[in-house]
Formats: C-alpha cells, sequence, structure tokens
C-alpha cells in the first residue's frame, strides 16, 4: 500500500518508531513562512509517500492508532503537554499476527470493552473487518501522504500533503526529545502562529457534522489572519 519517491536515510523510520518525542503541527489553509524556511534552511534527508489508515475513535486526539503503511500497527499516547506543545510516546509498534497482548491493548485504546477476537490479529485486513462488524464506534480513514522529511540538530521537520477522502491540504511539523530545541525551532519557524493539531484532533474535526471539512480550514485561516 506503499509507494515511495526516494529515501535518503533509510533509518528515519525505525529511529522514530520507538522514540518519545515532543510535537508541534500546524494545518495552514494558505502558505506558511516555515515551509520556505524548511526548503531554504533545513537539510533535507528523506522523502516518501505513504497511505496510512487511521483508526479514528472519541479519545484519537490523546491516543493515536494506525496501520502504518496499512499493515503496521502503531499506538501512540499523548502525555502531559508542555504549554502547546504535545509530548506523545509510542506505545505499541507490531507487525502482523497480532500477538495476545497487542489486541488487548489496542481493544483498551480503541474502548472495546468487549476485547478483540484472535481473528483479529491476524491481518490489518481480518483487523478492519472486525472493527466494521462494531456498528461505527470506530472509523478507519485513509490518509494519503507526500512528504519531505527536514532535520537541523536534534529536530526533525516535515511538509507533507495530505488527502483525506475528498479533502486535500498540507500540514507543517517538527519533533524533537528535546524541549529546549524544539522550542528554539518553534520560534525560528515562526510555527505558534496557529494551534498545535495532531493527526487524531484534525480527523476527529474533519468527521464531525458541524465542521466537514470546512471547520478545520476555516478555524486555521482565522488564526493567521488574527497573527498578523
Amino acid at each position: 500500500m506503499m509507494s515511495r519517491g526516494f529515501v535518503l536515510s533509510a533509518s528515519l523510520q525505525a529511529e522514530n518508531r520507538g522514540e518519545d518525542r515532543f510535537e508541534y503541527r500546524i494545518w495552514p489553509r494558505a502558505g506558511h513562512p516555515a515551509i520556505a524556511m524548511l526548503n531554504a534552511g533545513w537539510p533535507l534527508v528523506a522523502a516518501e509517500r505513504r497511505s496510512d489508515i487511521y483508526l479514528v475513535h472519541t479519545g484519537c486526539d490523546r491516543t493515536l492508532i494506525k496501520l502504518r503503511s496499512g499493515d503496521r500497527l502503531e499506538i501512540k499516547r499523548r502525555d502531559a503537554d508542555v504549554g502547546a506543545i504535545q509530548h506523545w510516546s509510542m506505545a505499541v509498534s507490531a507487525g502482523f499476527p497480532l500477538a495476545a497482548g497487542g489486541r488487548h491493548l489496542l481493544a483498551g485504546a480503541l474502548g472495546l470493552h468487549a476485547g478483540l477476537p484472535e481473528v483479529a490479529g491476524l491481518s490489518a485486513a481480518h483487523l478492519l473487518a472486525t472493527i466494521d462488524a462494531q456498528g461505527g464506534r470506530v472509523i478507519p480513514r485513509t490518509v494519503s501522504k507526500s512528504r519531505l522529511v527536514f532535520r537541523s540538530g536534534v529536530c526533525r521537520a516535515e511538509i507533507c500533503r495530505v488527502a483525506v477522502g475528498g479533502w486535500t491540504g498540507r500540514t507543517v511539523a517538527i519533533e524533537s526529545a528535546d524541549l529546549p530545541s524544539i522550542v528554539r525551532a518553534l520560534d525560528g519557524l515562526h510555527l505558534g502562529s496557529l494551534p498545535n493539531r495532531s493527526y487524531g484532533e484534525a480527523l476527529m474535526r474533519l468527521l464531525s457534522p458541524a465542521s466537514m471539512p470546512r471547520g478545520l480550514l476555516v478555524h486555521t485561516q482565522v488564526q493567521e489572519r488574527s497573527s498578523g
């Protein structure tokens, strides 16, 4: 389910899977100064095209669950924020078939108190079929990404074109395990001019009848105007 244009740093994905890190992600409706700054001043270390399947549920702004490239389960948990900066830790990163412990953690993260049957862990297709039978409490959404990845010191940044159903947009993010470093990078890139929204929160807003899909875009546009 994944195709890549090129990858300059093959170790980048493996390094990110096991890392607890601080994150700040914006969803600008129009251009943002950070895009030009990253392209001009930060070394480009990787590029890829990938489709992930996110399992959207009521708590996915705090517990983010996805099938990376459609075939690897990842569960990330949002810990205590530091101001507007979010801190995320990787709770699960596992391929299929899932062990009993993995199924148990996934069921708990999704709020499925009855658990998941053994068959759900056989493959991503089995898991999605089982979720479809749960009555709509969890909504799988395929998110197509075309991403440029930059690095400066201990900070990693990305510019990513995103497509979800009929909606397309752009997200810019910066990540680091070191809080002072990400604070300095945020100031330099002016990312704090827009709210910090994870993929989980953005998908919840897109799926909400009160804000679909215009709500995500209108809110960021208002923030852009107010930031002057």
